[in-house]
């Protein structure tokens, strides 16, 4: 593997921490670390649910056996090793939680819409609620009625045959996007256990689907204008089409979305669309009397306007990243950051930003979110706005197999680099260009020939 170094660490500040096994690496602080976060943030915690026994010393021994065990079969542990362990094995526990909640609510949300509407009943949920209900799946239904028609058709079917495909489909569109983005088969089995993944599938929720238009638009950059038809939202990361100049994917994404509202409106009518915003009146209003229906989105923690700066100076900082793939990534983040409810499916658009992030960084990132859905998840939102204007945080050149890229430097590694109408390179991104044509010599100075000095008539 890679020698990888935490930048920040080898400050004289902190040359005091160099005992023990910190002597010759002060990566051992990342696995130490995160084992403090996994403790401190699940001490209340109970497993597999609140019926169940402590967490903590439950996850502390399996992550002592992950490392004896790692001891025992492949020798000497390194730090990016043991934090992988610490981080596995929480993530492990974590999906064990989940997976003792309600399966397929979400999808039972959407299909129940959807037979309301083909038998003509009331879709919104126009009066707030004031509790959260015993079957998860009565929650209000809160995505645009262009979407009724094709929930509709789904609950058609018998609930197991609707679910199971929804499930499948959404798994084999999580691996599609995922290789887009650049990994390989076995890190998309990784990926299957982190907890944005596996609650999204359990639970059945679009931002599955979504993911894969969003990992495909460097590709199809009008494949952005999908995710605002379910998630308004999710128009955040089609602003790239306009910082980019992409016209006339900007133009297929409105044409799209227009078209497919008028398509649907003989169906779902005038009075749907009314009620839709209504229902979204009484569903702010639920979210202040269900606190749960923030998920743990800044919104449910801090005043209104706080969110909207904090969101605001998020995607400012984003849009001013230069190169498009970079962009992109960051514009994800933004996503996250205005979402004004949000669950841990959510940071799925995350993850080519942290996938840029250098080896030990990036498993900081992917151990804070292995535990935990919280408003501590958010260091890692601030990790990843850091490492947008900080080259020592992301990946360096050079194969490792202890990230998801191996021995690519950024997300999209095949995707084209270039700016749309440029005549040039597309296989290069944007920034590379701009230094290789720094670093080029001016050859024009090496073959422009010697001008002979001119001697003065009285001195011939």
């Amino acid at each position: 593997m890679t020698d990888v170094t935490l930048p920040s660490l080898d400050r004289p500040a902190l040359r005091r921490l160099r005992v023990g096994p910190l002597a010759n690496d002060l990566r051992w602080l990342l696995p130490i670390g995160l084992g403090a976060y996994v403790l401190g943030t699940t001490w209340t915690w109970e497993f597999p649910d609140s019926r169940g026994i402590p967490f903590p010393p439950v996850w502390l021994g399996f992550a002592v056996a992950g490392l004896a065990a790692w001891r025992w079969r492949v020798g000497a542990i390194g730090p990016i090793a043991a934090a992988a362990i610490v981080a596995l094995t929480a993530m492990a526990m974590t999906d064990v939680t989940s997976i003792f909640s309600q399966a397929l609510r979400d999808i039972g949300i959407y299909l129940k819409a959807g037979d309301r509407w083909l038998h003509g009943l009331q879709v919104y949920e126009l009066v707030p609620i004031s509790a959260a209900p015993a079957d998860l799946t009565n929650y209000p239904f809160v995505y645009p009625p262009v979407t009724l028609p094709l929930f509709g058709a789904l609950s058609l079917l018998p609930f197991p045959v609707a679910a199971t495909a929804w499930l499948a489909a959404s798994a084999a569109a999580l691996v599609a996007g995922l290789q887009r983005v650049g990994l390989d088969w076995r890190w998309c089995l990784v990926l299957f256990a982190w907890p944005p993944v596996l609650q999204g599938l359990w639970v059945g929720n679009v931002a599955v689907w979504l993911f894969l238009f969003f990992a495909i638009a460097p590709w199809r950059p009008s494949a952005l204008g999908v995710g605002p038809i379910f998630k308004l939202y999710s128009g955040i990361a089609g602003l790239w089409l306009l910082r980019r100049e992409h016209w006339r994917s900007l133009g297929i994404a409105i044409l799209g979305a227009v078209a497919a509202v008028l398509l649907t409106l003989p169906l779902v009518g005038l009075a749907s669309w009314a009620d839709w915003l209504a229902g979204l009146q009484a569903y702010e209003v639920s979210q202040r009397l269900v606190p749960n229906l923030y998920g743990f989105g800044l919104a449910r923690y801090v005043p209104w306007v706080v969110f909207v700066v904090v969101a605001g100076i998020v995607l400012v900082l984003a849009l001013r990243v230069r190169d498009r793939r970079h962009q992109l990534a960051a514009l994800g983040v933004a996503t996250v950051t205005g979402s004004p409810s949000l669950f841990s499916h959510g940071f799925l658009v995350t993850l080519p930003a942290m996938f840029r992030l250098d080896t030990p960084w990036f498993w900081l990132a992917f151990g804070i979110t292995s535990s935990a859905p919280g408003l501590a998840w958010f260091v890692v939102i601030g990790l990843l706005v850091a490492s947008w204007y900080v080259p020592a945080l992301r990946k360096r050149a050079g194969e490792d197999p202890w990230h998801p890229l191996g021995g690519a430097t950024e997300p999209w590694p095949s995707a084209p680099g270039g700016e749309p109408g440029a005549a040039r390179d597309l296989t290069k991104s944007s920034d590379e260009i701009v230094r290789r044509r720094a670093a080029r010599p001016d050859t024009r100075l090496l073959t422009r020939p010697a001008r002979r000095p001119t001697v003065p008539p009285n001195e011939r």
